[in-house]
């Protein structure tokens, strides 16, 4: 491939794009020759890289949904919030234990499927910024599987995020983000719902009652919390997607040193 200064006219072939000056690459995709300025991430020339990006299909739509199910999971967080502190304690202790308990598993049922809406959407996501280039170091699969292998999932997915924020925006768009608050809230969260769920097994069924009410309660809080910061970072990302995708952040600025050379 060739790769070399511009200015040196003599001996270097012109950009078809830009006549008036020297490639310093060939395309990676199509072959044919670019100069510095379009030259694009992955060694590709400006029409392919876009051309690649316009392959993949937007994420607009499974981000509506992620939006959309992360709301339905907050607002049946909320009803089980209010449920625990208006209905919960005029229930009978074995009404309290079959009501928790069906809350628990709708909100299971819910949880999942907001997961798998949010999952993809990341798949989306990771694989236009792969179209797009540089590569991410990570396959739209692989993105996904880090959030679902245990114990990895643990603290995984919040790098797959903030490497998707970084490759859009740089740090300071990542500094921008609540990621860290986010993470946090889930981890907690994700703690409270399984210590709900071990006072409500029969094992420690002795434990329940006040216990589990508390638990409950707290784990309601962090859940909404988790859908509004959730939601933030899946819309200021996706809009930063769709600029980097429609070229609106770009600004070209002649390079230093890359001066036009006449043909």
């Amino acid at each position: 491939m060739l790769n070399a200064a511009e200015g040196d006219v003599a001996s270097q072939p012109m950009c078809p794009q830009h006549p008036e000056r020297a490639a310093v690459c060939t395309c990676a995709r199509c072959g044919r020759y670019a100069c510095s300025r379009c030259e694009r991430d992955g060694g590709r020339c400006r029409e392919c890289a876009h051309l690649a990006a316009l392959e993949v299909p937007d994420s607009r739509a499974r981000a509506r949904w992620a939006t959309l199910t992360q709301y339905v999971s907050g607002g049946a967080a909320v009803l089980g919030l209010l449920f625990n502190l208006l209905f919960y304690p005029e229930l009978q202790r074995e009404a309290q234990a079959v009501a928790q308990s069906g809350m628990l598993v709708l909100g299971v049922i819910i949880g999942i499927t907001a997961q798998v809406c949010l999952l993809m959407w990341v798949h989306r996501v990771v694989r236009q910024l792969n179209a797009l280039g540089p590569d991410l170091g990570m396959t739209p699969a692989w993105a996904v599987w880090l959030w679902l292998i245990p114990f990895l999932n643990w603290w995984k997915p919040y790098y797959v995020m903030r490497d998707i924020a970084e490759r859009l925006g740089g740090m300071s768009f990542v500094a921008s983000l609540p990621l860290q608050l986010w993470w946090g809230v889930n981890v907690v969260g994700r703690i409270l719902e399984k210590a709900e769920g071990d006072l409500l097994s029969s094992k420690l069924q002795a434990l329940g009652g006040t216990t589990a009410e508390v638990v409950g309660l707290l784990s309601s809080v962090f859940s909404v919390a988790l859908v509004f910061l959730c939601v933030r970072i899946i819309k200021e990302i996706q809009v930063r997607l769709d600029q980097r995708r429609e070229g609106l952040d770009e600004v070209e600025t002649p390079a230093a040193g890359d001066a036009a050379v006449a043909a």
